[in-house]
């Protein structure tokens, strides 16, 4: 198309029909490679018939461009070779995959953040399923939410995300780019700039797609009703400095707030220093990444144990109306498919279908189970730092009133004391006043045109007080079964119970191992056909029961040389092993190797 038919399709336009123009325009500059005097030219003549301003259109047509080359660097991305695919597989079949993937994000220059390295890597993967994890990344202003996104991204080829700094209302609608099975990445939720925008994304989170009706001109010159749908599923990641945001956005998203503590900061720039001497960050390579997220299967994975975790949520202390577990606690069960669909190499395969294992529960568990508490309790580290301190100050100041006979209840703690408290700015305290009462930690009145801050009685301000999914322990207990994986944080093995075969027991004959074998499974049978009321009392110590008695009169001498065994095998230190006893009395042995 020439650039004088080009004008003559524009002094055709009306401001009724720009949306539908717009997309066929740009496609047909972008193509043709116009100068920009005739673009200019171009965009002078739509704002004379239409009066939408030239600013505007240079602003739609620098996303398009950006859409465009970004669509083009996917489509030139080289195929996987054979030694990328051979990295790939070794990568799956690595016990150490996650510990390895976060450390590497570190390698690219984040400074701990070791629990969000790993989350937001595992949500980028989950673009890969049918259901895309979608992350808030929360903390203060220049606290690295953007670059440790960013880092995190090196790990994820171009055709796994989208990235934007802001969008128009109907950008969605009409940006030809496909959203299928990737996230949309915005650095900062004020690009969300609208309530047409925050509606679209949230349809395309939810539904998977975006339905969306339009009037448009006929070539006959007739208006006519247009379908446009854009399909999905899609997720989505951005950056906020606020605690809280539109209910409707917190309850789609996991919270991950960042640690903007002096001492993190500190750490942050010793960093920086050190990298400055040493020079530039050292290179990795991210064609193995780039080629396990590419190879990942198209499987469905089973999770046969989920009813079991259902049953084992530390519920008792979640408010009545927390519609919003519904929704996370899918997202949860999402997260260890993807870590069994990373695992695949190691995994069970059964009728076309993997199945996870109690491994990628616990390493979902140990990435997953501080955010997933924090985003069903809408609380953060922040609001419970605050919270302690309305305590300490409101404590202090009702001694002082006493000795003026002064009324408790006339007490209260305002926010420029809070900031002279922590040493937060006021805007900072202001910020997460309202995330802290909104979890039930303050109460907050107007004095005045001041905050008026008081604690709750019994509030719970201690983090550990706030917890959803039981331990992995906890769930190896409940399903009788165990097994060993490598912390995703630590890098250490750990061993959740170990087969009674592991120990160095007296052989035994066929028959007496049959025999065992029953009895173990008619316990097994009365324990679950026990009360739910006993079974919870029994599970409230966390030390294991051994059901097979131990013929040797040295239990604890004979676990400390079947630990050291078992140990030396896994390469690694082994945290805990339950001996048996003669007697069905609860007790283990702890093992420092």
């Amino acid at each position: 198309m020439t650039f004088q038919d080009l004008l003559k399709r524009v002094g055709e336009a009306k401001a009724e029909t720009l949306p539908a123009l717009l997309p066929e325009l740009f496609k047909a500059v972008y193509e043709g490679g116009f100068l920009d005097a005739e673009v200019e030219a171009l965009f002078l003549a739509l704002k004379k018939k239409t009066g939408v301003s030239v600013a505007a259109l240079r602003k739609d047509w620098a996303r398009y461009r950006a859409t465009r080359d970004a669509q083009a660097r996917e489509e030139e991305a080289p195929p996987i070779t054979p030694e990328a695919r051979e990295a790939a597989r070794e990568l799956s079949e690595d016990p150490a995959l996650l510990h390895r993937a976060i450390r590497t994000i570190g390698e690219l220059g984040v400074v701990g953040e070791e629990e969000n390295r790993g989350l937001l890597y595992l949500a980028f993967l989950s673009a890969r399923t049918e259901a895309p994890i979608s992350v808030l990344v929360k903390g203060r202003s220049s606290s690295g939410k953007s670059f440790l996104v960013k880092q995190t991204l090196a790990l994820i080829p171009p055709r796994g995300y989208y990235e934007l700094s802001s969008m128009s209302a109907k950008a969605l609608v009409y940006a030809d780019v496909d959203f299928r099975h990737r996230h949309l990445v915005l650095y900062e939720e004020d690009g969300l700039n609208s309530e047409e925008v925050l509606y679209l994304v949230r349809t395309l989170l939810s539904e998977g797609q975006i339905r969306y009706l339009t009037v448009e001109k006929t070539p006959q010159g007739r208006m006519a009703a247009r379908e446009i749908v854009r399909p999905g599923p899609t997720g989505l990641i951005t950056t906020l400095t606020k605690g809280l945001t539109k209910e409707d956005n917190e309850t789609r998203t996991f919270s991950l707030y960042l640690d903007d503590s002096k001492a993190h900061t500190l750490r942050v720039v010793q960093a920086l220093a050190e990298r400055e001497a040493r020079g530039d960050l050292p290179e990795v390579d991210p064609t193995p990444w780039h080629a396990l997220y590419e190879l990942l299967p198209q499987k469905e994975v089973v999770v046969p144990y989920a009813p079991a975790i259902a049953r084992l949520l530390e519920a008792q202390d979640l408010p009545e109306d927390l519609t919003r577990l519904r929704r996370d606690f899918g997202r949860f069960l999402t997260l260890v498919k993807v870590v069994a669909l990373l695992h695949h190499a190691r995994r069970e395969a059964r009728e076309g279908r993997l199945v996870a294992a109690l491994e990628d529960y616990a390493l979902a568990y140990h990435l997953a189970a501080r955010p997933l508490a924090r985003s069903v309790h809408t609380v953060s580290p922040q609001a419970l730092a605050l919270a302690v301190a309305v305590r300490e100050v409101h404590e202090a100041k009702v001694e002082e009133a006493a000795g003026k006979n002064v009324p408790e209840g006339a007490v209260a703690v305002y926010v420029k004391e809070l900031a002279r408290h922590l040493r937060w700015a006021k805007r900072t305290v202001q910020k997460w006043v309202d995330q802290a009462e909104a979890a039930g930690l303050v109460d907050v009145q107007r004095d005045g045109n001041r905050l008026a801050i008081r604690p709750v009685e019994g509030a719970p301000l201690e983090e550990a007080a706030f917890r959803l999914l039981p331990e992995p322990e906890r769930l190896a207990r409940e399903l009788g079964e165990g097994g060993s994986y490598v912390h995703p944080l630590t890098g250490e093995t750990c061993v959740l119970s170990l087969p009674q075969t592991a120990c160095a027991f007296s052989p035994k004959t066929e028959e007496n191992a049959l025999q065992d074998e029953e009895n173990q499974r008619a316990r097994h049978a009365h324990d679950r056909a026990r009360p739910p009321e006993e079974r919870r009392l029994g599970e409230e110590n966390p030390r294991a029961r051994s059901e097979v008695p131990s013929p040797s009169q040295e239990p604890e001498e004979r676990a400390r040389r079947a630990l050291a065994e078992v140990a030396q095998g896994l390469g690694g230190r082994v945290f805990r092993i339950t001996a048996p006893r003669p007697q069905p009395e609860e007790d283990e042995v702890e093992v420092e190797l």
